[in-house]
């Protein structure tokens, strides 16, 4: 009789004791969907919170009856946790942040450096490392998450399409963390700015951040350089390459896949050298010249100017990083590192020094794999 009474005790209190009692339900918290960081114009840091409005996101998509399906609310503090508290303030649910989908740095706070506001991000268990991260050119985050996308009912899934959209790899914050870790060189973040005239975003290229300087910010990219610098560093899916036409001599346009890319790095009595080798194949999308695709030897030219065009623009894309920028943005690094370990440990402390100095050659091989629906231009 007392076993049967100890196991109905046991019963009661399993079932008393089961369950999810810890945890909140959904209608008690706020989901963070966007996130941003930005600098006011006292110097203090100030954080903005896209929030999801599930009244919003299932309602009609137009019409007086239409709810919003997103609010923005933003607070100051010392730190980040300490703005995220006094944004709690404005709030009758608790902020959750587990299902943040994008991080937005505002300009000012690029430009001061990144290294003193990345340690929260890490450390705090419920942050979701799997967010896209930008730079805002010219802007606040603020302004971008208070923006309303054009298919996507919040920003923050549009942001995470935008660079797929483009033939990129997504870049997320977790990546962000492990080319920041290495020493040397700099991380290549996309950037995005805020069009007043249409209220809309746009592409805006790429932003630098100089690892050797608090990950403060060295310039932009413009968003044809940044498509060859993704290329470089293996992010980039497919490309558009065009001929340079004239009025009377017409252009031819590739639609370039299965980019691929290889940066090799020798050493022999004159120094370190490297060579950098890019190769696509894709499909004609355009051909406004008198050259016929069909025949062999116009093929060859036209894959020939194709390959100049994009190594032309390579070639002075990396001019630039040595020169004006001074900064590894493709990663050669890395390969240095890989190539002579030994050699890397004196030269990842002053890397982009040493970049910057360092005889760099380019080679582009593009090839066609359909000339698209009509041979010659029609």
């Amino acid at each position: 009789m007392k076993k049967y009474l100890i196991t109905i005790c046991l019963l009661i209190l399993s079932a008393a004791t089961a369950g999810c009692w810890n945890l909140k339900e959904p209608d008690q918290l706020a989901i963070v969907i966007g996130g941003g960081l930005d600098i006011n114009a006292e110097g203090r840091l100030d954080v903005s919170s896209q929030i999801a409005v599930p009244a919003g996101l299932g309602g009609p998509d137009t019409g007086p009856s239409k709810k919003k399906s997103f609010v923005v609310v933003s607070a100051t503090g010392k730190d980040f946790m300490d703005a995220g508290q006094n944004l709690q303030t404005q709030l009758s649910r608790t902020l959750f942040y587990a299902h943040r989908q994008t991080l937005l740095i505002g300009q000012r706070m690029a430009e001061q450096g990144m290294d003193k506001y990345l340690d929260m991000v890490v450390r705090n268990p419920k942050s979701e490392m799997r967010s896209v991260i930008f730079v805002v050119k010219d802007g606040t985050a603020k302004e971008i998450l208070a923006t309303e996308p054009v298919f996507d009912p919040l920003i923050s899934t549009a942001l995470g399409s935008v660079q797929l959209a483009l033939g990129m790899k997504p870049y997320y914050y977790r990546e962000f963390l492990c080319d920041s870790r290495t020493k040397g060189g700099a991380v290549l973040l996309p950037a995005i700015s805020y069009n007043a005239s249409t209220k809309r975003f746009i592409y805006a290229g790429a932003a630098i951040l100089n690892k050797e300087n608090s990950h403060r910010l060295g310039g932009f990219l413009k968003p044809d350089e940044s498509y060859y610098a993704n290329w470089i560093k293996g992010r980039q899916r497919a490309l558009t390459v065009s001929t340079s036409g004239t009025q009377s001599n017409g252009s031819i346009s590739l639609r370039a896949q299965a980019l691929k890319s290889r940066i090799g790095v020798v050493k022999d009595s004159k120094g370190m050298r490297i060579h950098i080798q890019l190769s696509g194949k894709g499909n004609l999308v355009e051909n406004n010249t008198m050259r016929d695709p069909s025949q062999g030897k116009e093929l060859r030219k036209i894959e020939e100017s194709l390959s100049r065009e994009a190594e032309q623009a390579v070639n002075k894309l990396v001019r630039k990083a040595q020169g004006q920028y001074k900064a590894d943005i493709f990663g050669i690094g890395k390969h240095v590192h890989r190539k002579f370990p030994g050699e890397w440990k004196s030269l990842q402390n002053n890397w982009n020094e040493t970049f910057s100095r360092l005889p760099i050659t380019v080679e582009v091989q593009l090839r066609y794999e359909d000339p698209g629906q009509t041979n010659s231009s029609i």
